[in-house]
């Protein structure tokens, strides 16, 4: 069991983990995918579900200078061109939703509205399908990083591709989770318990890794980030298959 209170054997950095490592694997890449920090340039970013994932990321985002312009939940959605004010942001969540947001420049809008604001960056961060074929053709933004698990279906990548918008896919988007899990339980089986710092540290350099082989694959291969993905680990089977022998296979 993952996740777990830290008084009872939990990690120190799994709250934030998703979110932290999404944000990891986009400024390691930024320069590659285009969204490089520039000297008079404001970074624009739309987060679709402001949930736990969503929430820290938009957070972590702003700590990089990005201005977060769309924001959405469950219950409704807000935009603003100048960017949002996070706290405020929060104090309205906590009331009842971000659409009880209100300031200067802000206006509510249908969640899917904000998939056509202008922005260099999309963070799906909500449910399974977010966006599909009736959407998609809203979408802007050149870059969409995968926070939520499957939110673009199969049809929605296809336009995504062919319009040339890059999808970081969740299955390395999101993988922060899933690693300092692992490190929980590298902890738990060691008896020994590393500080936030080092968990920060540790799953930085797995994202930058990742990142590094699947998009050498993207530039060796001519395909797109997911496929490159699936190709990155299918491969890494292979050689621990081939390492292991064959002999086994061909016993009567």
């Amino acid at each position: 069991v993952t996740g777990k209170p830290v008084a009872l054997g939990g990690s120190l950095g799994r709250g934030d983990a998703t979110a932290r490592g999404g944000w990891y694997l986009l400024r390691h890449l930024a320069a590659r995918l285009g969204v490089e920090d520039q000297p008079g340039r404001v970074r624009r970013a739309i987060v679709q579900g402001y949930g736990n994932a969503g929430r820290h990321m938009a957070r972590l985002l702003a700590s990089d200078g990005w201005a977060i312009v769309g924001v959405s939940d469950s219950r409704g959605a807000v935009a603003a061109p100048g960017g949002i004010d996070l706290d405020a942001l929060d104090a309205a969540k906590a009331r009842g939703g971000v659409g009880l947001l209100e300031g200067p420049g802000v206006r509510r809008v249908d969640p899917d509205e904000i998939l056509a604001l202008d922005a260099e960056l999309l963070v799906p961060a909500a449910l399974e399908e977010m966006i599909h074929a009736g959407n998609v053709h809203l979408i802007t933004a050149p870059v969409v990083l995968e926070l939520a698990n499957g939110p673009v279906t199969p049809e929605a990548d296809e336009v995504l591709a062919a319009r040339g918008i890059t999808v970081l896919p969740d299955i390395l988007a999101n993988a922060g989770g899933v690693t300092v899990s692992y490190f929980e339980w590298v902890q738990n089986r060691q008896g020994w318990y590393w500080g936030e710092a080092e968990v920060h540290e540790r799953l930085k350099a797995a994202m930058e890794r990742e990142g590094d082989a699947i998009g050498d694959r993207v530039a060796a291969l001519g395909i797109d980030w997911r496929t490159a993905a699936y190709v990155h680990g299918l491969a890494r089977l292979a050689d621990a298959i081939a390492a292991h022998g064959t002999q086994t296979d061909f016993r009567g």
